[in-house]
């Protein structure tokens, strides 16, 4: 009867909404809460009415924000975002983990993890620890008893269903990134499991079947079988046997492919099939034999006859390089003939696995030379030039040849070899394209098993990216994190330089990070404080003066300049915040006093470093710390007048090179009318050394246009400093002009006639000039000069 049905389906609902598990699963997500906590969470008024526990808490925006209730001033909300991304949820909760720490609120690491990966029931434990820390009082919860048995036998959790349960996918690259523990943790489910069911055994014992009763022994009479009538002859089919048109290659190929890394067995499987694909892996040239045509042709006849005649010519010849037993410019020319021959070398690896892997166990000795060595770099030239050419040609079979047999080499050689890891990790990048990064950096963090030089390598390899995808940048900001807070002040800094690149992609992701850099400010280690300044300098780049947080940004800057001592990181803060040093005044007063912290040789080489060329700074993450000189971004007499004082200081009778180089950029830049005075009292102070200038044979050509644009722009103002160089022309052409170098007379003529030629007040002065001199010139190149002297 309807009523009945009705009856039926009214208690099956009772049964979903109080059974917990699977079947619970379309129960009331706020069960599990207590009513004093569920009344305090609505007196709150958070800006998110709670559906979820489970899910709603797990990014701690609204811990946060029940947090900003009880202490506003500690907890600001503008430092937490509502997303529900992995990197935001670390983010805030890193941000929460210090203020529990200062307020010693009681919630362990392993409760936050739960949280973060919707654990069950770790929500509900952290607010009731939080509302008893809070509100100081007790949460009384009434929990029915016997849950288990509320849940039907077959609905019951499964291994596998526990196992996923507990091992969320997000903890697999955060807390469980370690094989290792991803694999004791599911032991660890298994063995609880195991338990749980050899209790309900003894629980329940009316839901498992007792021992089967023994069989007798005792033969009986056998039974006897029906007489089937015969219905004529059996036929038995003739047994066909089905041959097979591929090799053993294109077998393997027709696997499935499980590894992180693809697998290379398929490096042989031709697209056409059959008898023309047996052909071609039958006709692969071996490598052996192209190198050693390569060494017949290319190395000296004496060299030859000195090689091993029972090994290959060219393994032979990488034998006595690698013991130094050869002139390293023979072997330069073998590998430049190798280089040149690298599209031949591709075929052979895209058609045979074993011709790759013979390729790099012929040149990996090579490898292990000093990176300083010629053959090293041309050796890594090669293979840089075979992956690039075999990415091309299909990507995956590069990468996956690569995972099998290159990357095995040089693991060796990133944990023993820092200096080299550059090279190696840029060539590694060759062998694969951009969508297979992720693969390349797992890979290569199982097969080092050493954290530390694993953050080194990954550091490095973030700098060889040219764009980030979404689950990349995502990695290398966990990673980033993860060197944040290592005890090496070299991973710290090398972390930090991670941050520079992720502040440049998108500065909002660094933003809930400035808690974290504040604290680093009083770390000690110079590269540090120079990565810090790098990061404010990224983000000041992109955030307006009128935000709320770039004060914060620009306060750092300040803290950090003033707290340091060592040149190195004045230096580097002085390259990077100089293109923001107009847009962000605040930072100004510190920029300029880093700026007169250094000494000349140290301001002469930060600013005369050419526009197009980075100079790279000493220490251990010197390949992320790049000097770009700063003459372009700060105001050119600023620079003139930092200029002369440091010369001054210095108490240098002359002009280096650098000094000039300086001048000649400044003077290149219009100038500003209101900073005449400025520019003269300049030129005043610099006047011994700029004439002084053009009898320097080294530096006379580049001083030139230098005091011509510096005379001409003052005009009557800077006729009081030609007696000067009067003295200076009576240097370069005195009696003694045979030791008086040429290129210095040229350049007192081409000076002369330059400002003769800029107008007619300019040629009465020089003029004036040359008159007392008249006598003493008539024989020198000065003599056109002269005419209407």
């Amino acid at each position: 009867p309807p009523l009945l049905l009705l009856a039926l389906f009214s208690a099956y609902l009772g049964l979903l909404i109080q059974a917990p598990g699977r079947v619970g699963s379309v129960h009331c997500t706020m069960s599990g809460l207590s009513r004093d906590i569920l009344k305090w969470l609505q007196s709150l008024d958070l800006s998110y009415s709670v559906k979820n526990v489970k899910r709603d808490f797990s990014n701690g925006f609204l811990i946060a924000e029940i947090f900003s209730r009880y202490f506003p001033h500690d907890v600001q909300m503008h430092s937490y975002d509502n997303g529900i991304g992995l990197t935001k949820k670390l983010s805030n909760w890193q941000l929460l983990e210090k203020f529990f720490l200062r307020k010693r609120v009681p919630v362990s690491r392993e409760l936050i993890d739960a949280v973060i990966h919707c654990k069950d029931g770790a929500a509900v434990p952290m607010l009731e620890t939080i509302y008893t820390c809070l509100t100081s009082k007790k949460v009384h919860n009434v929990k029915p008893q016997n849950d288990d048995e509320l849940i039907p036998p077959f609905a019951r959790n499964t291994a596998s269903f526990a196992i996923k349960e507990s091992i969320r996918d997000s903890e697999l690259i955060t807390t469980l990134a370690d094989e290792s523990l991803v694999k004791e943790k599911a032991a660890s489910v298994l063995d609880d499991h195991t338990m749980t069911l050899r209790q309900e055994r003894v629980s329940e014992p009316g839901r498992f079947p007792g021992p089967q009763p023994q069989r007798s022994n005792q033969r009986v009479a056998p039974r006897k079988m029906p007489v089937e009538a015969p219905s004529g002859q059996i036929e038995f089919k003739e047994v066909e046997v089905r041959t097979i048109d591929r090799n053993i290659v294109q077998l393997r190929a027709s696997r499935d492919q499980n590894s992180s890394l693809p697998r290379s067995d398929g490096a042989d499987d031709v697209q056409d099939g059959g008898e023309d694909s047996d052909a071609k892996v039958l006709m692969v040239q071996p490598i052996t034999k192209v190198l050693n045509s390569i060494v017949a042709t290319s190395l000296d006849p004496r060299e030859q006859r000195l090689l091993d005649p029972n090994k290959d010519a060219i393994v032979s010849l990488v034998d006595r390089l690698v013991a130094s037993k050869i002139d390293v410019e023979y072997a330069c020319q073998v590998l430049e003939g190798v280089l040149a021959q690298c599209e031949e070398l591709v075929s052979s690896f895209v058609a045979s696995p074993k011709e790759f892997w013979r390729m790099f166990a012929v040149f990996t000795p090579v490898l292990n030379l000093p990176e300083t060595s010629p053959c090293y770099s041309l050796v890594l030239r090669i293979l840089c030039d075979v992956g690039a050419k075999m990415t091309e040609q299909d990507a995956f079979l590069s990468c996956g040849l690569f995972g099998d047999y290159g990357l095995p080499k040089i693991v060796p050689l990133l944990k023993a070899k820092p200096a080299k890891r550059k090279g190696l990790l840029g060539m590694t990048y060759c062998f694969c394209e951009a969508s297979m990064h992720l693969r390349v950096i797992k890979a290569l963090q199982d097969q080092l098993d050493d954290m530390s030089c694993f953050l080194q390598c990954i550091v490095i390899l973030m700098h060889l990216e040219s764009g980030f995808s979404e689950d990349l940048l995502d990695l290398y900001i966990y990673y980033a994190l993860t060197g944040l807070g290592q005890q090496s002040a070299s991973l710290r800094a090398s972390a930090l330089s991670m941050l520079v690149l992720v502040a440049e992609t998108s500065h909002l992701l660094v933003m809930p990070m400035l808690d974290k850099l504040e604290a680093m400010k009083e770390d000690g280690w110079w590269e540090v404080g120079a990565q810090l300044l790098r990061v404010c300098a990224a983000l000041l780049r992109l955030l307006s003066p009128q935000d709320e947080q770039c004060n914060r940004v620009c306060s750092l800057v300040q803290d950090v300049i003033a707290s340091t001592h060592s040149p190195l990181v004045q230096k580097i803060g002085i390259s990077c915040l100089a293109p923001v040093l107009q847009s962000h005044t605040a930072i100004k007063d510190a920029y300029t006093d880093a700026l007169k912290a250094l000494n000349e040789r140290d301001f002469s080489a930060v600013m005369a470093s050419p526009k197009e060329q980075r100079y790279q700074a000493l220490g251990n993450s010197l390949a992320h710390m790049p000097i770009l000189s700063p003459l372009h971004s700060l105001p050119p007499i600023l620079v003139a007048e930092t200029l002369a004082q440091k010369i001054a200081d210095s108490g240098l009778e002359n002009l280096e090179p650098e000094h000039v180089y300086i001048l000649e950029q400044i003077l290149d830049a219009p100038f500003d009318p209101t900073e005449e005075t400025r520019w003269l009292a300049v030129l005043k102070d610099l006047e011994l050394h700029v004439y002084v200038a053009l009898a320097d044979d080294e530096i006379c050509g580049n001083i030139v246009p230098v005091l011509h644009r510096w005379i001409t722009y003052l005009e009557d103002r800077a006729f009081q400093t030609l007696p000067t160089l009067g003295k200076s022309i009576k240097l370069i052409f005195s009696a003694d002009q045979q030791s008086t170098p040429l290129e210095c007379q040229k350049a007192a003529l081409e000076l002369l006639t330059l400002l003769k030629n800029s107008g007619e007040k300019f040629a009465v002065e020089v003029n004036q000039l040359l008159a007392p001199m008249k006598q003493e010139l008539r024989e020198t190149i000065l003599a056109p000069l002269l005419k209407d002297v």
